[in-house]
């Protein structure tokens, strides 16, 4: 194998590294799958030709943070258009595309070009997310109403929704008297079901 040369080249790789790591397999299988088969291929088409590496990779320079939330937005409806016909109707392929792309987002984060995204990223949903919200008690989570759906189902403005409560969810973790840590990103409720 060739090693890259180039930074095109190096991110090329990565990107198509993540994504074959990010994506979670149970997605097409069982009675019920979220995709049809051949996603994970189309994925990876789309995150190695149109995703755009060099500004994750730059994120540092171009304060990429400041402008997460409308930059998720964006990724996601690319990737809904590259996905659209493997997402049977039951499921809303701006929903299941926020769940890819939060998981590829997480993946990159061993990258340490990546990191300063860390405390904007998405908590990917799914239904052990959905599940475990609907245990917890919360002043926060109670306000919200989605989690007797299925997380592939809503709106992506419903994604938005729970997105923008759970940092309402930290404040509350993190205002705990008895807590030892404190939470500063999103992507660190997965602690909830380890």
């Amino acid at each position: 194998m060739r090693l890259p040369t180039k930074q095109g080249e190096l991110l090329s790789y990565i990107a198509k590294e993540t994504a074959r790591m990010s994506y979670p397999g149970s997605m097409s299988r069982g009675k019920k799958p979220v995709v049809r088969k051949d996603t994970k291929k189309a994925l990876e088409n789309y995150f190695c030709k149109n995703f755009p590496m060099e500004e994750v990779w730059d994120s540092a320079k171009n304060n990429l943070a400041d402008t997460y939330e409308k930059w998720h937005r964006k990724r996601v409806e690319e990737i809904s258009g590259a996905i659209e016909s493997y997402v049977p109707s039951h499921n809303q392929p701006l929903s299941v595309s926020a769940k890819f792309l939060n998981t590829f987002m997480h993946q990159l984060m061993k990258y340490q070009p990546a990191r300063p995204l860390f405390s904007k990223l998405h908590l990917p949903l799914d239904s052990r997310v959905f599940s475990k919200f609907r245990t917890i008690q919360s002043l926060a989570l109670k306000k919200l109403t989605f989690f007797n759906q299925s997380p592939y189902a809503i709106s992506y403005d419903s994604h938005e929704q729970i997105q923008k409560t759970l940092w309402e969810f930290i404040d509350e973790l993190n205002a705990r008297p008895d807590a030892e840590f404190s939470i500063s990103s999103r992507i660190e409720l997965n602690w909830l079901w380890l």
